[in-house]
Protein backbone atom coordinates (compact mmCIF):
# COMPACT_ATOMS: atom_id res chain seq x y z
CA UNK A 1 0.00 0.00 0.00
CA UNK A 2 0.87 3.67 -0.59
CA UNK A 3 0.74 4.83 3.21
CA UNK A 4 0.97 8.53 4.02
CA UNK A 5 2.15 10.24 7.43
CA UNK A 6 0.76 12.95 7.83
CA UNK A 7 2.55 15.55 10.09
CA UNK A 8 4.66 12.42 10.14
CA UNK A 9 8.33 13.80 10.89
CA UNK A 10 7.78 13.84 14.83
CA UNK A 11 7.66 10.52 16.76
CA UNK A 12 4.61 8.62 15.80
CA UNK A 13 5.06 9.31 12.02
CA UNK A 14 8.31 7.91 12.43
CA UNK A 15 7.47 5.13 14.25
CA UNK A 16 5.51 4.21 12.10
CA UNK A 17 7.77 4.93 8.99
CA UNK A 18 9.94 2.90 10.57
CA UNK A 19 7.15 -0.50 11.10
CA UNK A 20 6.20 -0.29 7.67
CA UNK A 21 8.75 1.04 5.26
CA UNK A 22 10.08 -2.18 4.51
CA UNK A 23 6.88 -3.55 3.02
CA UNK A 24 4.68 -0.31 2.08
CA UNK A 25 5.41 3.17 0.05
CA UNK A 26 5.90 5.13 3.07
CA UNK A 27 5.19 8.97 2.21
CA UNK A 28 6.09 11.16 4.65
CA UNK A 29 4.25 14.48 4.97
CA UNK A 30 4.84 17.93 6.67
CA UNK A 31 3.87 21.78 5.92
CA UNK A 32 7.81 22.04 5.20
CA UNK A 33 8.41 19.62 2.24
CA UNK A 34 12.63 19.67 2.92
CA UNK A 35 11.67 18.69 6.53
CA UNK A 36 9.73 16.06 5.25
CA UNK A 37 12.30 15.01 2.53
CA UNK A 38 15.36 15.20 5.70
CA UNK A 39 13.08 12.72 8.11
CA UNK A 40 12.71 10.10 4.91
CA UNK A 41 16.51 9.99 4.41
CA UNK A 42 17.10 9.75 8.00
CA UNK A 43 14.20 6.37 8.31
CA UNK A 44 15.91 5.21 5.18
CA UNK A 45 19.24 5.26 6.99
CA UNK A 46 18.19 3.55 9.83
CA UNK A 47 16.92 0.52 7.85
CA UNK A 48 19.66 0.24 6.12
CA UNK A 49 18.75 1.88 3.04
CA UNK A 50 15.90 -0.87 2.39
CA UNK A 51 12.09 0.38 1.53
CA UNK A 52 10.45 3.00 -0.41
CA UNK A 53 10.27 6.18 1.57
CA UNK A 54 10.11 10.07 0.53
CA UNK A 55 8.86 12.91 1.72
CA UNK A 56 7.24 15.89 0.48
CA UNK A 57 4.25 18.31 1.74
CA UNK A 58 1.00 17.05 3.30
CA UNK A 59 -1.26 17.65 0.03
CA UNK A 60 1.29 16.04 -1.83
CA UNK A 61 1.28 13.12 0.24
CA UNK A 62 -2.24 12.63 0.76
CA UNK A 63 -3.03 12.27 -2.79
CA UNK A 64 -0.63 9.89 -3.77
CA UNK A 65 -1.55 7.35 -0.67
CA UNK A 66 -4.06 4.80 -0.41
CA UNK A 67 -3.82 5.23 3.20
CA UNK A 68 -3.27 8.26 5.02
CA UNK A 69 -2.38 8.11 9.13
CA UNK A 70 -3.05 11.47 10.77
CA UNK A 71 0.30 11.79 12.90
CA UNK A 72 -0.67 15.14 13.99
CA UNK A 73 -1.64 17.07 17.42
CA UNK A 74 -5.16 17.62 18.18
CA UNK A 75 -4.31 21.53 17.42
CA UNK A 76 -3.66 20.94 13.39
CA UNK A 77 -6.20 18.38 12.68
CA UNK A 78 -8.55 20.93 10.75
CA UNK A 79 -5.73 22.07 9.10
CA UNK A 80 -4.68 18.81 7.72
CA UNK A 81 -8.24 17.73 6.61
CA UNK A 82 -10.60 20.39 5.90
CA UNK A 83 -7.42 22.32 5.24
CA UNK A 84 -6.29 20.06 2.33
CA UNK A 85 -9.68 18.74 1.30
CA UNK A 86 -9.17 19.16 -2.48
CA UNK A 87 -6.07 16.35 -1.64
CA UNK A 88 -9.11 13.81 -0.51
CA UNK A 89 -10.91 11.87 -2.33
CA UNK A 90 -11.48 8.18 -1.50
CA UNK A 91 -8.47 7.15 0.77
CA UNK A 92 -8.30 5.09 4.04
CA UNK A 93 -7.87 7.79 6.87
CA UNK A 94 -6.42 6.76 10.12
CA UNK A 95 -6.92 8.65 13.13
CA UNK A 96 -4.69 8.09 16.17
CA UNK A 97 -5.59 12.08 17.32
CA UNK A 98 -6.19 12.77 21.11
CA UNK A 99 -7.82 16.44 22.01
CA UNK A 100 -6.36 16.49 25.34
CA UNK A 101 -4.10 19.23 27.47
CA UNK A 102 -2.19 19.07 30.87
CA UNK A 103 -2.26 21.32 33.23
CA UNK A 104 1.06 20.59 34.78
CA UNK A 105 -0.25 18.34 37.04
CA UNK A 106 -1.94 15.65 35.00
CA UNK A 107 -3.70 14.93 31.67
CA UNK A 108 -7.10 15.28 30.75
CA UNK A 109 -9.32 14.64 27.73
CA UNK A 110 -11.40 17.61 25.70
CA UNK A 111 -13.42 15.92 23.23
CA UNK A 112 -14.51 18.39 20.31
CA UNK A 113 -18.52 19.13 20.00
CA UNK A 114 -18.94 16.51 17.78
CA UNK A 115 -17.96 13.87 20.57
CA UNK A 116 -14.52 12.51 19.26
CA UNK A 117 -11.29 13.80 17.24
CA UNK A 118 -12.69 10.84 14.97
CA UNK A 119 -15.95 11.66 14.45
CA UNK A 120 -14.90 15.44 13.96
CA UNK A 121 -12.11 14.50 10.57
CA UNK A 122 -15.18 11.99 9.46
CA UNK A 123 -17.35 15.84 9.18
CA UNK A 124 -14.31 17.44 7.77
CA UNK A 125 -13.18 15.05 5.16
CA UNK A 126 -15.53 14.19 1.82
CA UNK A 127 -18.08 11.59 1.45
CA UNK A 128 -16.19 9.09 -0.34
CA UNK A 129 -13.22 9.09 2.28
CA UNK A 130 -13.10 6.12 4.90
CA UNK A 131 -12.26 7.06 8.18
CA UNK A 132 -10.57 4.39 11.36
CA UNK A 133 -9.39 5.74 14.59
CA UNK A 134 -6.95 3.27 16.14
CA UNK A 135 -3.15 3.49 17.53
CA UNK A 136 -4.44 5.88 20.50
CA UNK A 137 -2.48 3.79 23.45
CA UNK A 138 0.93 2.88 21.31
CA UNK A 139 4.08 4.37 22.67
CA UNK A 140 5.93 6.01 20.22
CA UNK A 141 9.85 5.73 21.55
CA UNK A 142 8.49 2.02 21.53
CA UNK A 143 7.28 2.04 17.63
CA UNK A 144 10.26 3.80 16.76
CA UNK A 145 12.62 0.61 18.09
CA UNK A 146 11.74 -2.04 15.32
CA UNK A 147 13.43 -4.83 17.55
CA UNK A 148 11.03 -4.17 20.36
CA UNK A 149 8.22 -6.19 21.08
CA UNK A 150 5.05 -3.93 21.84
CA UNK A 151 2.99 -6.46 23.93
CA UNK A 152 -0.19 -4.14 23.62
CA UNK A 153 -3.56 -3.75 21.97
CA UNK A 154 -4.09 -1.49 19.18
CA UNK A 155 -8.28 -0.76 19.46
CA UNK A 156 -9.81 0.27 16.33
CA UNK A 157 -13.15 1.93 15.67
CA UNK A 158 -15.22 2.02 12.35
CA UNK A 159 -17.79 2.06 10.53
CA UNK A 160 -16.47 0.30 7.01
CA UNK A 161 -15.67 -3.38 7.64
CA UNK A 162 -12.94 -3.29 4.83
CA UNK A 163 -11.28 -0.52 6.09
CA UNK A 164 -11.21 -1.93 9.24
CA UNK A 165 -9.64 -4.65 8.48
CA UNK A 166 -7.09 -2.83 6.70
CA UNK A 167 -6.02 -1.18 10.22
CA UNK A 168 -6.12 -4.25 11.76
CA UNK A 169 -3.81 -5.46 8.98
CA UNK A 170 -1.21 -2.90 9.51
CA UNK A 171 -1.37 -3.08 12.97
CA UNK A 172 -0.89 -6.72 13.04
CA UNK A 173 2.22 -6.30 11.15
CA UNK A 174 3.59 -4.60 13.77
CA UNK A 175 5.63 -6.42 16.16
CA UNK A 176 3.35 -8.67 18.43
CA UNK A 177 0.73 -5.58 18.40
CA UNK A 178 -2.67 -7.39 18.20
CA UNK A 179 -5.41 -5.70 16.77
CA UNK A 180 -9.07 -5.45 18.46
CA UNK A 181 -12.41 -4.25 17.03
CA UNK A 182 -13.67 -1.39 19.65
CA UNK A 183 -17.17 -0.67 17.90
CA UNK A 184 -18.18 1.94 15.48
CA UNK A 185 -16.67 5.06 15.17
CA UNK A 186 -19.02 6.34 17.54
CA UNK A 187 -17.13 5.01 20.15
CA UNK A 188 -14.07 6.34 19.43
CA UNK A 189 -14.46 9.44 22.70
CA UNK A 190 -13.92 5.90 24.90
CA UNK A 191 -10.87 4.77 22.85
CA UNK A 192 -9.23 8.13 22.55
CA UNK A 193 -9.61 8.80 26.52
CA UNK A 194 -7.78 6.19 27.26
CA UNK A 195 -4.56 8.19 26.12
CA UNK A 196 -4.60 10.70 28.96
CA UNK A 197 -5.61 8.23 31.44
CA UNK A 198 -2.77 5.73 30.34
CA UNK A 199 -0.51 8.81 30.48
CA UNK A 200 -1.12 10.03 33.65
CA UNK A 201 -1.12 6.24 35.23
CA UNK A 202 2.47 5.84 33.61
CA UNK A 203 3.85 9.05 35.45
CA UNK A 204 2.14 8.81 38.67
CA UNK A 205 3.18 5.46 39.07
CA UNK A 206 6.57 5.87 37.01
CA UNK A 207 6.03 3.29 34.33
CA UNK A 208 7.92 3.49 31.00
CA UNK A 209 6.80 2.83 27.36
CA UNK A 210 3.25 2.30 29.00
CA UNK A 211 1.09 0.54 26.62
CA UNK A 212 -2.95 -1.34 27.34
CA UNK A 213 -3.35 -4.79 26.49
CA UNK A 214 -6.73 -6.91 27.35
CA UNK A 215 -6.14 -10.30 28.90
CA UNK A 216 -8.46 -13.07 29.60
CA UNK A 217 -8.93 -14.51 33.01
CA UNK A 218 -9.69 -17.89 31.66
Amino acid sequence: MKIALIGGTGDIGRGFAVRWGQKHEIIIGSRNSDKAGESAAAVMQLLGHVGNITGTDNASAIAKADVVVLCVPYGNLSHVTSGLQEAYKNQLVISPVVPMTYNGKFFQYHPPMEGSAALQVRSLLPQGVKVVSAFHTICAAALQDINRVMKADVFICGDDAPAIEIAAQLAGEIKSLRPLNAGPLAVSSMVESLTPFLLNVARKNKIKDAGIAVVSER
